[in-house]
């Protein structure tokens, strides 16, 4: 399983399409996550908490982090150090 953390990005659609074409199977994991065609799972999950960061990467023998943030300095300074631990114990 390939499993895309912020999949629904620029990025992370144009990753869809590639691992889709490779026949790997993607699991899709953001806010509201929408399946796209080729995919196995479409998981909602807010990345800044271990336990739901943890259930969205089970299984994964592939992760990739696109998480997007707001353009907002505080935003950032207080999500991106939670989403970087989750992301690190899951």
């Amino acid at each position: 399983m390939h499993t895309i953390l912020g999949a629904g990005g620029a990025i992370g659609t144009e990753l869809v399409q590639v691992l889709v074409k490779q026949q790997k199977a993607v699991r899709l994991v953001g806010r509201s996550p929408k399946g796209a065609a080729g995919t196995a799972q479409a998981v909602a999950a807010d990345l800044s908490q271990l336990d739901q960061t943890i259930g969205a990467v089970a299984g994964s023998k592939v992760v990739y982090l696109l998480v997007g943030l707001k353009y907002d300095a505080q935003v950032r300074a207080d999500l991106w150090p939670r989403i970087s631990l989750a992301t690190h114990h899951a």
